[in-house]
């Protein structure tokens, strides 16, 4: 299987017998009002001018690659030119550390004004926090002050992502008609009749329509440990009020925080193409791309538990979530369900398993995936339904997360 023509041919045979993950990116239209706190992602693409379709790639990831479970912490530019190495992450590495990524990604947090003063704003928005507790001046006073704040970036700032993926597309006409031209052959050596190889020509050219994209995705993690908050709040922290540029230039300058690579994964999507769509190429490496970006994401989920996400349970009666094929749900899937609660003693929050439910087989699994609408127009539901194997009681608000 040396060969890539022989290789593109296999996989074309393995494409045509599956179905296409996919992935729904508008926000779910719950009007459950869940306070919880979700982990930050930075999505960004390895581009190459010199690709067919580029800017239409290029423009489905910039708009609809947000995915809906993570607070968007994107920063002005999402974009890192191919530097044409088969593996693609030193090229991936080098940009985030001569860009100070890191650091960007920290400014943005604490809303870093032009001035180069800090607030808690954003921190306060995403955590549900009070005002009063995150104001840091009255903080550095108090051991539980600092505690609460510090809390705070350990359940936000801690979760921030950078997640880089590399889309590639193969048309599968050209690969079809190579693989048409070796069926062929083949049945012509065995002596196959030639209705047999019209028939088998014929059906090869069918399912040789359309594209598909594979995404390998890597995935790194801000770190945001003691060391390095005690480090910023002692060293860097002000405000606009008390700014200097001493201490504007010292955050320039800090060379402390850092980006830990957790890992890479790939995946693909195939988008089918008839004698009846009305979709053009451009239409279907779009849609491709989206899918893609969105089976890697449900992989490096299932694969790194640090990645993986909360969903709130929309009601207990009857038990369902808003969750379902997009974020890898199957009839075998179960979640543990968990319950902040809140250490009195220094206001810091934890997680603590009240249940265990799995899916409810009777009932559909939500296909909230891309483009589910025209895929799957029949089904009238938007939530996907469990029952409990452990624990008892549960309300909505609750959170789902995903155990193997």
């Amino acid at each position: 299987m040396k060969n890539p023509i022989s290789k593109m041919c296999f996989v074309l045979f393995v494409l045509i017998n599956q179905n296409a993950f996919s992935q729904a990116v508008e926000k779910n239209s719950a009007d459950i009002n869940a306070n919880y706190k979700r982990s930050s992602l930075y999505t960004l693409m390895i581009t190459n001018a010199a690709r067919d379709y580029e800017n239409d790639i290029k423009t489905v990831f910039l708009e609809k690659v947000v995915p809906d479970k993570y607070n968007n912490h994107n920063l002005d530019n999402r974009c890192i030119v191919d530097g044409g190495q088969r593996n693609e992450l030193d090229n991936i590495v080098n940009y985030l550390n001569e860009n100070k990524v890191a650091n960007q990604l920290v400014a943005k947090w604490f809303n870093r004004s032009a001035k180069g003063g800090f607030n808690m704003q954003l921190i306060k928005e995403r955590g549900f926090y009070d005002a009063t507790i995150m104001d840091v001046t009255k903080a550095k006073s108090s051991v539980r002050g600092m505690a609460m704040i510090a809390d705070a970036g350990q359940e936000l700032i801690d979760n921030t992502f950078i997640l880089v993926n590399d889309s590639k597309y193969t048309n599968k006409e050209e690969v079809a008609a190579v693989t048409k031209s070796i069926f062929s052959g083949i049945m012509q050596a065995a002596g196959g009749s030639y209705a047999t190889q019209l028939i088998g020509s014929s059906a090869i050219e069918t399912m040789g329509k359309g594209f598909v994209v594979a995404t390998h995705a890597h995935l790194f993690k801000l770190v945001w440990d003691e060391e390095t908050q005690n480090r910023f709040y002692t060293e860097l922290w002000a405000d606009d009020k008390t700014i200097t540029p001493e201490k504007k230039a010292a955050f320039d300058n800090a060379d402390f925080f850092k980006l830990d690579y957790i890992g890479t994964d790939k995946s693909w999507a195939d988008v089918q193409s008839t004698s009846m769509t009305t979709k053009t190429n451009a239409e279907l490496i779009s849609r491709a791309t989206v899918k893609s970006i969105d089976n890697v994401i449900t992989k490096l989920q299932a694969n790194y538990d640090v990645f993986k996400t909360k969903t709130p349970l929309y009601s207990a009666e009857p038990l369902c979530a808003k969750i379902g094929m997009k974020e890898g749900v199957t009839k075998k899937t179960k979640f543990e369900v968990l319950e902040q609660q809140m250490n009195e003693e220094d206001g810091s929050i934890k997680f603590v398993r009240v249940g265990i439910v799995k899916v409810d087989t009777k009932r559909p699994i939500w296909d909230n995936r891309y483009a589910a609408a025209e895929d799957n127009p029949y089904q009238s539901d938007d939530k996907t339904y469990f029952k409990p194997l452990k624990g008892k009681e549960f309300y909505a608000g609750l959170l789902l997360r995903q155990i193997k």
